[in-house]
């Protein structure tokens, strides 16, 4: 069984590049969760408890929107995976990576957990989810329309020659 195209990295880059560039994303998500709460609260224990969805959703505002720039950074620089770095990695990190940070920080809270997710309809975390995600791909994706207009469109396509696995560039990129 092959991988799929979508789940390549980027060509040129070694095992560790692409592990250190998904490591870095998860330094930056975790900074900016815990800062922005911090920045904006001037506690980070305010999200210790699963009641506390306000300041969950500030920190993973800043989270998202930290992780995809930083993505869009890497897309930029050829570190990641062209589908990797837009959505699979990002979301993931963004996510999932603060529910453990803040168990880590403050110990798990399984009554506030149970009364968060458990229910015929769970609104609240597809909500959060929602927010984080809109926010983290606008930001993804006008860093790369700014960067695609600047270098231009020769630039643009030697960059997608040289950066792109052949078989996704064939499958995707190549017209004609």
């Amino acid at each position: 069984m092959e991988r799929p195209l979508g789940m390549a990295a980027f060509a040129r880059q070694s095992r560790l590049a692409h592990a250190l560039t998904v490591l870095g994303a998860l330094v930056i998500c975790l900074l900016a969760y815990f800062g922005t709460v911090v920045a904006v609260y001037g506690d980070p224990s305010v999200v210790a408890t699963e009641a506390a969805v306000t300041a969950q959703r500030v920190g993973g505002l800043a989270a998202g929107v930290a992780v995809w720039g930083y993505f869009a950074l890497a897309f930029v620089r050829g570190y990641g995976g062209p589908v990797l770095n837009a959505v699979v990695y990002p979301l993931v990190i963004a996510v999932v990576a603060p529910f453990p940070a803040r168990w880590v920080l403050f110990g798990p809270d399984l009554a506030g957990l149970a009364d968060r997710f458990i229910g015929l309809f769970v609104f609240e975390p597809l909500l959060t989810t929602a927010l984080i995600v809109v926010a983290g791909l606008g930001v993804f994706v006008t860093i790369l329309s700014v960067w695609a207009a600047l270098i231009g469109e020769d630039a643009r396509e030697d960059w997608e020659r040289t950066h792109l696995p052949a078989d996704f560039y064939d499958e995707f990129v190549d017209v004609s």
